[in-house]
């Protein structure tokens, strides 16, 4: 079932390696530069980008094993992974004169984004001009480029257009705000935009971009760009959350592992056990929600197909289904780990504070999706909020 590639090879060869270094990238509050380096070698951000400029193009489930197994050794490096990898992905249904500047010199460069309408636009000969500020932009200080989101303002007094926005790292500036609870080593910080001319070639229209109306598929002809726009990046940032409390289970079932091995007696309650078995199926359950979920719209692809209603509810239920999982299995491992998994030097400890901070990512946050999907059972049909991109 799951799947297999080179770069999940190399990932799994240097586990050991992230782990130490999850240490380096919480002190420096971004990652550690040798970890983006080992990154930058076996092509980690590479795996979901176009051929054409030296990418893998791989089935998407790749990437989300990929997320899955970095995360379980390092949550900033599987939170970042998630959120600037599959902006390779994205790059491909651009203009292909956006994507010859990003990838044409050097097929490694990185993307880093905030996706929210924090920003706005006026329109100008040739394309708009931007101005705003933008939070949450996790590693960026490793990114020549960027994705924003803004609100252009119609003159007729029309509702505003929400575009996504591309720009070079001279035209933005990266301001040090990231001191967080949780994914501390991600290096969230914030992007400022003053009046800079973004090209037309350079931007997309949100609504667009959902119905798959994007001038990237004119060069980009398989099917991993006829793939929707919530199907990839929705898993960007819950995939890592379930690998995360992977890994806290692992660490709180060693506490009670190596107790045991040295007196069998202090094998613990029922409860605990209990605990146990829930939170490794709601891990399994999560992560295989996701890839069948993201395995279907892939087959939907490669027969030349859209994305059907079904599917679409379908996947933004499970991805809120997914998150609540692995919310639930972190916690489990955290009221069971003993008391030790308060201590600041606990990984248990840290990997709760990680998971819950990824939760609160807008795209993880149940309160729009669960209606929309509840009128969907009523009724077979949904007005979807593509403002947001959440589906």
């Amino acid at each position: 079932m799951y799947p297999t590639h080179p770069v999940l090879d190399a990932i799994a060869d240097c586990s050991d390696e992230l782990r130490r270094l999850e240490a380096e990238s919480a002190e420096l509050r971004r990652l550690a530069p040798e970890l983006v380096k080992k990154f930058r070698e076996i092509g980690v951000m590479r795996i979901v980008q176009p051929k054409r400029y030296g990418g893998f193009e791989a089935d998407p489930r790749v990437f989300n094993e990929a997320m899955y197994a970095i995360s379980r050794a390092s949550s900033s490096a599987g939170w970042v992974t998630g959120v600037v990898g599959v902006h390779s992905w994205h790059i491909g249904l651009f203009d292909d004169k956006a994507q010859r500047e990003v990838f044409g010199e050097d097929p490694d460069t990185w993307v880093s984004s905030s996706y929210g309408p924090s920003g706005t636009a006026r329109r100008v000969t040739g394309g708009h001009v931007l101005s705003g500020r933008w939070s949450f932009s996790s590693g960026s200080d490793y990114c020549d480029w960027v994705f924003v989101g803004g609100l252009v303002q119609d003159e007729a007094g029309g509702p505003p257009e929400y575009r996504h926005f591309l720009l070079p790292r001279s035209s933005y500036e990266i301001v040090d705000v990231w001191n967080a609870s949780g994914l501390v080593g991600t290096g969230s910080n914030d992007i400022v935009v003053t009046e800079q001319f973004v090209p037309a070639y350079r931007t997309l229209n949100v609504s667009d971009t959902m119905d798959r109306k994007v001038p990237g598929k004119e060069v980009n002809t398989g099917p991993l760009f006829n793939m929707p726009w919530f199907g990839v990046l929705l898993n960007s940032v819950v995939v890592p959350l379930v690998g995360m409390a992977s890994a806290a289970l692992d660490e709180a079932l060693q506490v009670h592992r190596t107790k045991v091995a040295a007196n069998p007696m202090m094998m613990p309650n029922d409860l605990t056990l209990a605990r146990f078995a829930e939170a490794s199926g709601a891990i399994d359950l999560a992560r295989d929600l996701l890839l069948r979920n993201l395995g279907d719209l892939y087959e939907t692809a490669l027969a030349g197909k859209g994305p059907t209603l079904a599917q679409r509810m379908r996947g933004k239920r499970d991805h809120m289904v997914a998150v609540e999982l692995a919310v639930s299995a972190a916690d489990k491992a955290y009221q069971s780990g003993g008391p030790r998994s308060i201590k600041s030097s606990s990984l248990i400890q840290q990997l709760w504070r990680d998971v819950h901070a990824g939760e609160h990512h807008a795209m993880n946050l149940p309160d729009g999706a669960y209606p929309v999907y509840g009128r969907y059972l009523i009724e077979g049909e949904a007005i979807l909020p593509n403002i947001t991109g959440a589906f």
